[in-house]
């Protein structure tokens, strides 16, 4: 079946990231026409919610699909274990399908898919998403100064380089990543297509007047507010406290300013951390809300202007943030800090909204005094600019291209 493909992923088709940034592209490969076999790890607690449901939309699309349960204890055994049976159970499916194409969805996945191609000379595609590798040093995750997690970092710098070596095709987020990618490993001979992360403009649609007004009223948000907002996780890599002072300022020179947060990760500390940036008076016009996928689009689409700060760091210029891409879809411009992957040349080029170097003390106050100028930057002029970049079919396209690629190599 030299047209057929099995994705392999270690992020779950039902964590959030797979319902934004995995399923629509899945669905994508199979409308080609393409036979997909689809192998990823779940999370018990969502599998156990929505696993049936999503293995018959699956199958009704004619997507086969291997859930194989995540082990969320006994740390990196637990990580060892998960990534055995990604080995046994991928082996098991190539030899009884015979797959012409392994889609490996970033490192671990590709660990297999290297293997899959010595043993059987299948085409792997390493869909990269990231330099992984140095985004647990960046993130804290791996402290060099121990021992155990510097050796650690030493191995899989030489993984890194291995993988890359195996590919057949690379798929990377960002331009400016591409040139790392040739000294991470200088003897690699596989094209590299640059996709960004992408959004599906017929989910992300632009409200009307009224729809905006509607989703203010539901979210508790003044009909006349300048409503900024932040969407996703405020995890590892997201700069809340930056966006809070900004927010601040706002809202201290303007009485209209409001801050919405769409975020599932709202916790006490945050709490904490607008009492300790002294913005406990202005805590009514933060407003906290929890969004399904559905509703992000009239939850961003009502705001006038996106915050999306994120720590910047050397495996940052391998990023996408996928919340850009949904936020422009809506005709929403985004603020974003320097040097976070193609976003400063992005932003300039659609005249997206206005990236701001953080370092600089005067560039928060620059922002503030520009809110009504950037506001106008949006609408449908701006989600017009972005759709030839950034709508989920020109990325399906360029993933189309590489099958039919691969696929002539057989």
């Amino acid at each position: 079946m030299s047209n057929s493909v099995l994705f392999i992923s270690y992020d779950g088709l039902l964590d959030p990231l797979g319902g934004s940034q995995i399923l629509p592209y899945l669905h994508s490969i199979r409308q080609h026409p393409r036979p997909l076999h689809i192998l990823s790890y779940e999370k018990p607690a969502r599998f156990k919610a929505g696993g049936e449901l999503l293995k018959a939309e699956l199958a009704s699309s004619g997507i086969g699909w291997t859930p194989l349960s995540f082990t969320t204890r006994f740390g990196r055994l637990g990580k060892l274990w998960d990534l055995s049976r990604m080995y046994e159970v991928a082996l098991y499916l190539q030899f009884k399908h015979r797959f012409g194409v392994i889609h490996c969805r970033s490192y671990q996945a590709m660990q297999v898919g290297a293997l899959l191609r010595k043993l059987t000379g299948v085409k792997v595609l390493f869909d990269m998403r990231g330099l992984w590798v140095d985004e647990r040093v960046d993130g804290d995750i791996w402290k060099l100064d121990n021992s155990i997690d510097a050796s650690i970092f030493k191995l899989y710098k030489r993984v890194e380089g291995s993988l890359l070596l195996s590919a057949s095709h690379i798929v990377a987020l960002t331009e400016r990543v591409v040139p790392e990618l040739y000294k991470l490993s200088p003897d690699m001979s596989a094209p590299i297509s640059v996709i960004p992360c992408c959004a599906d403009f017929e989910h992300f649609i632009l409200p009307t007047a009224k729809q905006r007004m509607a989703t203010r009223k539901e979210l508790g948000l003044p009909e006349n507010a300048f409503v900024l907002s932040y969407l996703g996780s405020l995890g590892t890599w997201y700069m809340l406290e930056e966006m809070l002072q900004l927010f601040g300022q706002a809202a201290t020179e303007r009485k209209d300013v409001h801050f919405l947060l769409i975020t599932k990760d709202w916790r006490e500390e945050h709490e904490a951390l607008i009492i300790a940036l002294g913005l406990s008076h202005l805590r009514t016009r933060i407003h906290v809300h929890e969004a399904k996928r559905d509703q992000v689009p009239s939850y961003i689409g009502c705001s006038d202007l996106m915050l999306s700060f994120i720590k910047p760091a050397y495996s940052k210029i391998a990023s996408s943030p996928t919340k850009i891409a949904e936020a422009l879809a809506v005709g929403l411009p985004v603020v974003s800090n320097a040097g976070i992957g193609d976003i400063d040349d992005m932003t300039a080029r659609l005249k997206a909204g206005a990236v701001i170097d953080l370092d600089k003390p005067d560039s928060l106050s620059d922002i503030v005094s520009s809110l009504d100028s950037l506001k106008k930057m949006g609408g449908p002029n701006l989600r017009a600019r972005a759709k030839s970049e950034l709508d989920l079919h020109v990325a399906e396209l360029s993933y189309k291209k590489i099958y039919e690629q691969l696929e002539q190599t057989l």
